[in-house]
């Protein structure tokens, strides 16, 4: 009972939330407000299974949509910027692609949770948590990187990337776009450093896009 209450209670918050909200105000102004709500929930889905379970499924639809854009298959080593205590985007990529993937967080405690989160699912084989810093991690010998939303110095993990990436390796680099599909903020503007090659929208996030990018 206690559990259908509190999926009722999810859905519908996520509708109004992401779906109503999210999609009418598509700005990064509102960047700030998401991340806490994105940290909030993240937090109470590592100790509760009914969370995480319909936290994650806002994800699927996106994943699917940025392994099918950037053609990741079980041959791709991935690094993951930014993954948080309920590490949705790294559980999936795992489970649909089996690639071996390197999450990592600024965040010691979101690194030690996701950790956990891993070995509560048996995915710990292939996927290895680390508490490290974006813009001094080596990322020379991955094949596709993501940079996550919640990453709070977008701008300047970006430019590491430009200068450190070999020039094979995919970003995907999840942000707030205009209705062309373009970066919003001149702070995001990645002309400088990469090409995009594509872009990505998700049906449930209602503010977050996912661009290709490319070392120019």
């Amino acid at each position: 009972m206690l559990r259908r209450i509190t999926e009722k209670f999810f859905s519908l918050f996520i509708y109004i939330f992401y779906k109503q909200i999210g999609t009418k105000f598509r700005t990064d102004a509102f960047k700030f407000f998401w991340d806490i709500f994105f940290v909030v929930f993240e937090k109470a889905g590592f100790r509760f299974d009914v969370i995480s379970s319909n936290y994650i499924k806002l994800y699927t639809d996106l994943v699917e949509k940025e392994i099918s854009m950037a053609k990741i298959s079980s041959k791709d080593r991935i690094l993951i910027m930014g993954c948080g205590s309920l590490p949705a985007t790294s559980a999936l990529i795992v489970i649909k692609t089996k690639a071996d993937i390197v999450a990592i967080d600024t965040d010691q405690r979101a690194a030690q949770e996701a950790s956990q989160y891993f070995k509560n699912l048996n995915l710990n084989g292939k996927i290895t948590v680390e508490h490290a810093d974006g813009l001094k991690y080596p990322v020379d010998e991955f094949d596709v990187i993501f940079v996550l939303h919640g990453v709070r110095q977008q701008k300047e993990v970006l430019n590491y990337l430009a200068e450190n990436i070999q020039d094979k390796t995919r970003i995907i680099f999840r942000t707030v776009c205009d209705e062309k599909g373009k970066p919003s903020g001149k702070s995001l503007d990645v002309s400088h450093l990469f090409s995009v090659e594509d872009c990505v929208r998700s049906e449930y996030l209602g503010s977050v896009d996912s661009l290709l990018l490319s070392k120019k």
